[in-house]
């Protein structure tokens, strides 16, 4: 029950926000790229990925998680939907067989979501996302990359979502 009162309410406090996008992160890290074989960063979801449908139903509820948890904070409609979008075609993609397996493994659609939210949770100044990332090192000491290198956000120009405010 402690964990429903604690993962599962909307954050109030700045510790309740960093537990949160703390959890968010881990997931996103273990889904993705906890292990690096051969170069390339595997995660629980590409390896059950294998195992034809159900595996990939298995990564499509883990991945539905974690964007509920994101809902928590309150993210724009837009964002959310941005983030349902990169699961379904996760999922999509999963589905075929052997190819979509491979793909799977390089589409990496919960780091990206979950630098969409570490965007928006920093703009709007709602937890400190790179003094939480260096106080909190994850597993094997690499931050996850997704999409934070967009072009729009190295230019300077729009919010880095791909859309402007």
């Amino acid at each position: 029950m402690n964990f429903v009162r604690q993962y599962h309410l909307e954050p109030r406090t700045e510790k309740e926000r960093e537990a949160l996008y703390g959890r968010i992160r881990k997931i996103a890290y273990w889904l993705d790229s906890f292990a690096v074989v051969g170069g390339f960063p595997l995660g629980v979801e590409a390896i059950i990925g294998f195992i034809p449908v159900v595996g990939d139903f298995l990564g499509l509820v883990a991945s539905l998680y974690q964007v509920y948890l994101c809902f928590l904070f309150g993210l724009p409609i837009q964002l959310m939907l941005r983030m349902l979008l990169n699961v379904i075609i996760d999922f999509v993609v999963g589905l075929i067989p052997w190819v979509g397996d491979i793909l799977d493994v390089f589409y990496k659609s919960n780091q990206y979501n979950l630098s969409i939210l570490a965007n928006w949770l920093q703009d709007n100044r709602l937890v400190d996302v790179q003094r939480y990332n260096r106080e909190h090192p994850l597993a094997n000491g690499t931050e996850p990359r997704g999409r934070t290198n967009m072009r729009s956000r190295a230019a300077g120009v729009g919010n880095g979502y791909g859309f402007s405010r």
